[in-house]
């Protein structure tokens, strides 16, 4: 693959935080998730650390909840608003889909004045109380309702949840879901986890976001695999259209694995070794987000 003078990128999964203004219990160091390292992150992330030289450029982002005030998801909103990044942005807000239906929509009424793109509960290892739950069904519609992307964080090797997304979709065609950090794929699980990709690929309204690679060991020890990240970009690229898949960095995690700009380095390697072409690989980095989450290039 040949690349112009300039590769944009739309970063469509980071997180920036500051420390004194928000909660953050995840990020303590006595709380959940007991990763072997937070010390990486128990500091203040804006958008000066992302730094990318050339040919890569940052021309948009996403940023993704990351605990600020989980009880008033809106303060998270309104601490990004007086942030004024200068980067075409938009914000995916935390929406507690745990609560009674009532007090969920009364949440996601306070979170719109503030335009976010979508929301997010994190159902990863509750999923079978709330991504089952009925009344998933209808927040779906709510967001739908008011056109918000619902991120779906949980692992795609549970058939059930698979089954759920499908159902979801299908019930919902003007409501766009995102799979998180390529629906949690672990190379022991990978048979599994690439037959649910292929039952999913139809969906024209479920997008990927290929990310959360540091996870797979979090903390100090873990160490980049591109040939498993090439795995599962394969996989991917063989089942979905580009359209529906985003690159993401999950910054500030991925910074256990090296810098932003190695990052988005080993991705262009990966992709140009299994041969995407130019055009292709302009809307894995930008194009697909961009779509997504409504963001306008300068």
């Amino acid at each position: 693959m040949t690349h112009p003078d300039v590769l944009h990128i739309v970063d469509p999964h980071l997180h920036l935080w500051q420390l004194c203004a928000g909660q953050y219990y995840w990020l303590q160091s006595a709380n959940a998730p007991a990763w072997p390292d937070k010390a990486l992150l128990q500091q203040d992330y804006s958008v000066a650390e992302l730094e990318l030289a050339a040919p890569f450029k940052l021309t948009g982002l996403v940023h993704i909840e990351a605990g600020f005030d989980n009880s008033a998801p809106r303060r998270e909103l309104a601490w990004l608003a007086g942030q004024r990044l200068s980067l075409p942005h938009k914000a995916v807000a935390f929406l507690d889909c745990s609560l009674a239906p009532e007090q969920v929509l009364a949440n996601l009424q306070a979170l719109l004045p503030y335009q976010p793109a979508g929301v997010r509960h994190i159902f990863e290892g509750d999923d079978e109380r709330w991504l089952h739950a009925p009344q998933l069904e209808q927040i779906a519609g709510m967001l739908a309702q008011h056109k918000l992307v619902l991120e779906v964080q949980c692992s795609l090797v549970n058939a059930k949840n698979v089954a759920r997304i499908q159902q979801l979709a299908q019930q919902f065609p003007d409501l766009t879901l995102v799979l998180n950090h390529a629906g949690l794929v672990l190379p022991e699980y990978f048979q599994p986890w690439q037959q649910a990709i292929k039952l999913l690929a139809p969906l024209a309204n479920v997008a990927m976001k290929l990310s959360g690679w540091e996870l797979l060991n979090a903390g100090r020890y873990s160490t980049a695999d591109p040939a498993w990240q090439q795995q599962v970009f394969a996989a991917v690229l063989s089942e979905w259209p580009v359209e529906r898949l985003m690159l993401a960095s999950n910054f500030p995690l991925c910074l256990w694995q090296g810098s932003y700009q190695q990052l988005w380095q080993r991705y262009y390697q990966l992709l140009t070794n299994l041969g995407l072409s130019s055009a292709g690989w302009q809307q894995l980095s930008a194009g697909t987000a961009r779509a997504c989450y409504g963001i306008n290039a300068k």
